[in-house]
């Protein structure tokens, strides 16, 4: 039995070897991103190449490397020297003031430091167009501040304590705010205090540099409903109106995705294009479902984004250009044969489908890519696929690829591309498909948690890998992830044809992956993802 199953996975379609090449990217734009992570950097590189665009990102060795941040004076440096070459820049603020993500969260800048960069930004070249980003501080300190971390749930709850006592003035609120404080002692209080002072005065600083050629948006890190991140985002929300700027500033719900979307809209304001977009829900309850470390309900984070890329929402799929199928498994739901029925059925009528697949509780389970590969959909013609562990950086993701391809397809065809070069589109699509496959399902919903456990179990910590343990780890997750890509391949991408076009069907015949650790942490992985296509005359 185990050989004939072997053999059965070895027999994909019979079909022509063919050498599938894009066009060469026709724009450069300059990418500083907000940390060295693949998905806020190379990540966008591989979205920018499939709408023929080239993102050039700073030398690697100006980024950070987990906690050691960036080199700020040679990343400034280097924005200045580039950023008037290319006629877009998409510059993260974060970094430049504190050395990526991770730093931000650790560290608080000084006003002196704060007022000179955005001195700095302010001189950039004004006849180039700019996209500068910020991100308020997420509502958890940091794992890595002692003794701060061993305050996490009273600071959370003043925070909340403190929004609510903002917007209600409740007087039973405020003893129990003043209660909460006096079980947090006053350093740990007063720096988580000034994280959120010295965002907003910053923040604040950077809205006055918003033009109609220096847009401005703000990201909100693992926020909630409620909290300080929250009051932080209504005061620029209220500054952005009281100012009118809104056409030059605006707020979203996210952080890590924040490149892949503003890449996205200069894309779309290049080629003169307001996409529509339906919003498919794979559960009645999911439009208004919280899901964790969201500010705002699924629905209102997928309206901000379509808003802050510049598409609209329609009414029904046949007057859409892409069609977002949206699953948020939780604990009162886990989508089923139904739902991979459904997502079927579009794809067979020729919708182009994204799908964002979301986990509450950041289990396969939940998720509905499990569905479709049990019940054979044909994955191979979704137009983009996301689940990360956030929903507004999957939603984000799966927005930017699902557009940015149907973008460039459109393009394509209104020039009457050749049937090739339209497949060699496709080609390229279905290669980040896989790579966002491999990765927000395999890697993270099944080879993450049991890999935890397992270094865990020996005494190692998955956060803090010294060399060797990287190195064993790395080549663990490639022999993982190899297999994963072989059955992915052979159970359902190369089965059926990913385009057919004029007699002509186009196959994945192979698919292979290279996995190493950016970080000395398992909780993300850099994946380079490869694919061979054959072409089969009917």
């Amino acid at each position: 039995m185990l050989i004939s199953g072997i053999c059965l996975r070895l027999a994909l379609p019979s079909s022509t070897p063919l050498r599938l090449t894009q066009q060469p990217s026709s724009q450069n734009i300059l990418l500083l991103p907000l940390d060295s992570r693949p998905v806020c950097s190379t990540m966008v590189q591989k979205l920018g190449a499939l709408a023929g665009l080239n993102v050039i990102l700073p030398p690697k060795a100006c980024l950070d490397n987990y906690r050691t941040p960036s080199d700020r004076q040679k990343l400034l440096k280097w924005l200045q020297t580039n950023q008037a070459k290319y006629d877009y820049s998409i510059i993260s603020a974060d970094n430049l003031l504190h050395g990526g993500l991770l730093a931000a969260r650790m560290n608080t800048a000084t006003p002196a430091k704060e007022d000179a960069l955005l001195k700095q930004l302010q001189q950039l070249s004004p006849t180039k167009q700019q996209a500068i980003f910020s991100v308020i501080p997420r509502l958890l300190v940091s794992d890595q501040l002692l003794p701060d971390r061993w305050y996490q749930y009273q600071l959370m709850r003043y925070s909340q304590l403190a929004d609510m006592v903002r917007i209600t003035g409740s007087f039973a609120l405020t003893q129990e705010l003043r209660r909460t404080e006096a079980k947090i002692p006053a350093k740990v209080l007063d720096k988580y205090r000034s994280r959120y002072q010295q965002s907003d005065r910053f923040n604040l600083g950077l809205l006055k540099l918003a033009t109609d050629d220096r847009q401005i948006t703000f990201g909100q890190d693992d926020a909630s409903p409620i909290g300080l991140p929250h009051a932080s985002a209504v005061r620029l929300q209220s500054s952005i109106a009281a100012q009118k700027l809104q056409q030059q500033a605006q707020l979203t719900c996210g952080a890590d995705e924040i490149a892949s979307l503003l890449l996205t809209r200069y894309y779309l304001q290049q080629s003169g294009w307001q996409p529509k977009v339906y919003l498919h829900y794979a559960s009645p309850k999911a439009e208004g479902a919280d899901m964790p470390y969201m500010a705002v309900c699924v629905g209102a984070a997928l309206r901000n984004q379509l808003k802050l890329i510049g598409a609209s929402e329609v009414s029904t799929p046949d007057s859409a250009d892409l069609i977002c199928y949206i699953n948020c498994g939780n604990d009162d739901f886990r989508p089923s044969a139904k739902q991979a029925q459904e997502l079927q059925q579009m794809l067979d009528q020729g919708y182009k489908v994204a799908l964002i697949d979301s986990s509450a509780n950041f289990e396969a389970e939940e998720l509905l890519l499990p569905q479709l590969l049990a019940h054979n959909v044909q994955i191979n013609k979704l137009a983009a696929y996301a689940a990360w562990n956030t929903f507004s950086n999957s939603s984000g993701t799966a927005l930017a690829q699902g557009l940015l391809f149907c973008g460039r397809l459109r393009q394509l065809q209104t020039a009457g591309a050749a049937a090739d070069r339209l497949a060699a589109l496709y080609a390229a699509n279905l290669n980040f498909t896989a790579e966002r496959i491999l990765e927000d399902y395999y890697y993270q919903k099944l080879v993450h948690p049991q890999l935890r456990q397992t270094l865990e179990s020996f005494g190692i910590n998955p956060v803090e890998l010294d060399s060797e343990d990287k190195t064993a780890t790395e080549q663990y997750i490639q022999r993982k992830l190899s297999l994963q890509a072989y059955k992915l391949l052979h159970d359902n991408l190369g089965r059926t044809p990913f385009y057919q076009q004029n007699g002509h069907s186009y196959y994945l015949r192979d698919l292979s992956v290279g996995a190493k650790l950016p970080w000395a942490r398992i909780f993300e992985v850099e994946l380079q993802v490869w694919t061979h296509t054959g072409v089969k005359t009917e």
